[in-house]
C-alpha cells in the first residue's frame, strides 16, 4: 500500500489514467448487465472499483499531506462512480428506486462523501460536487414533504438554497477557506436555475404537446422579474470571477448571460404565452444597448482630477507630467 501511494512523477500519469479506465469500465460494465446479474453482483461491480479509486485518492493524499493531481483525479472518479454505487446499495436493501426517497439517500451519500473529501482530505474543489449534490437531496426532500409541487415552488427553493450556499460561501471567504468560491459556484448555478426554471418547465411542456397533443396551457411560465434575476446573477458571478480570480462562477455567469441571450433573442417567452413575437427594437436590446454605452462612455471618459483643495486617497499614483516643448528649439 506504502508503494501504491508513493509519489512518483511517470507512476502518477498511469494511476490517474488507470484510475479513469477503471472507473469507466465499471460503468459500462454495470450498464450493460443492468437487467442481466442480480442486484448484489452489480453492487459489486460499481463499489468495487469505487473504494478502490476514492480510497487509493484519498490515502495518497493525506499520507503526502497535499493535494496532488493524480489524488485529484482518482478522488473525482470515485465521488462519480458512486453515484452508481449508492444507487445499488439502496436498491438492494429495497428502497423503491420510483420514489423520491430514493433519490434523496442516493445524493446525500454522495454530498457526504465529497464533503470528506473537500474538508476531511482538503481537496477544495470537492466542495463543488458536494453542492451539487446538496442541490439534489434539497429537491428531492421537499419533493417528499409537498404535495405535487410545480415549476414555481421548485423556483424558491433554489432561491432560498442559492442564499444559504452564498451565505456559507461568504463564512468559509472570512476565514479564507479554499472552498468559498466552489459554494460561490454552486449558488451560481442554484440561482442560474431560478432564472431558467420557468422557461424549462414550458418548453417541457411545448415539446409534450409537440409529441404527445398535450396541451400547453396552464405553464406557469417566465416572467419579467425573473429575467432580470437571470441577468444580474450571470453578471455578478462573471464580476466575481474576475475579481477573485475564479473561473468557475464565472463560467456559469458566461452560462447564464447566454442563455438570457438566447431566450431573449428568440422571444421564447412570447412563444410559450402563445403569442407571437414581434421582433421589435424596444425593450431588452434598446435597454441593454443604451446601459451598456453609458458604460463604456464613463468608463472610456476616465478618472477626472479632484478638486482643488482635496487631497487624493493614499496611493494614488501620481499623475504623469505633461510633455513640454522649447519653443526655441
Amino acid at each position: 500500500m506504502a508503494q501504491a501511494i508513493r509519489p512518483d512523477p511517470r507512476g502518477d500519469w498511469l494511476r490517474m489514467l488507470g484510475g479513469v479506465l477503471f472507473a469507466l469500465g465499471a460503468a459500462i460494465l454495470f450498464t450493460r448487465k443492468g437487467d442481466d446479474w442480480a442486484a448484489f453482483p452489480l453492487l459489486l461491480v460499481v463499489a468495487v472499483p469505487c473504494a478502490v479509486v476514492f480510497g487509493l485518492g484519498a490515502m495518497g493524499a493525506l499520507a503526502t499531506g497535499e493535494v496532488a493531481r493524480w489524488h485529484a483525479v482518482l478522488m473525482v472518479a470515485g465521488v462519480l462512480l458512486s453515484i452508481l454505487a449508492f444507487g445499488q446499495l439502496w436498491d438492494l436493501v429495497g428502497v423503491n428506486d420510483d420514489t423520491s426517497g430514493f433519490g434523496f439517500l442516493i445524493f446525500a451519500c454522495v454530498a457526504g462523501l465529497a464533503a470528506f473529501a473537500s474538508f476531511g482530505v482538503g481537496a477544495a474543489y470537492q466542495a463543488l460536487l458536494a453542492a451539487l449534490a446538496g442541490i439534489g437531496v434539497w429537491l428531492f426532500f421537499f419533493d417528499m414533504i409537498l404535495d405535487d409541487p410545480g415549476a414555481t415552488a421548485f423556483r424558491w427553493l433554489l432561491l432560498v438554497l442559492c442564499l444559504i450556499y452564498a451565505a456559507a460561501a461568504f463564512a468559509l471567504r472570512q476565514s479564507e477557506a479554499p472552498q468559498a468560491p466552489e459554494l460561490v459556484t454552486a449558488a451560481g448555478i442554484a440561482g442560474v436555475s431560478v432564472g431558467l426554471i420557468g422557461v424549462i418547465a414550458g418548453a417541457g411542456e411545448a415539446i409534450g404537446a409537440l409529441f404527445f397533443g398535450a396541451s400547453p396551457v396552464g405553464s406557469e411560465g417566465q416572467s419579467f422579474i425573473w429575467d432580470i434575476w437571470l441577468l444580474l446573477i450571470s453578471l455578478g458571478l462573471v464580476a466575481y470571477g474576475a475579481v477573485v480570480n475564479a473561473r468557475g462562477p464565472a463560467y456559469v455567469g458566461f452560462v447564464g448571460l447566454l442563455a438570457f441571450g438566447l431566450v431573449q433573442g428568440a422571444e421564447v417567452n412570447a412563444l410559450l404565452e402563445g403569442d407571437e413575437p414581434d421582433s421589435s427594437f424596444v425593450g431588452w436590446p434598446l435597454i441593454l444597448i443604451l446601459i451598456g454605452a453609458a458604460a463604456l462612455a464613463a468608463g472610456a471618459a476616465g478618472r477626472r482630477p479632484p478638486p482643488a483643495g482635496v487631497r487624493e486617497p493614499a496611493g494614488t499614483p501620481p499623475p504623469e507630467p505633461e510633455a513640454t516643448y522649447d519653443v526655441r528649439s
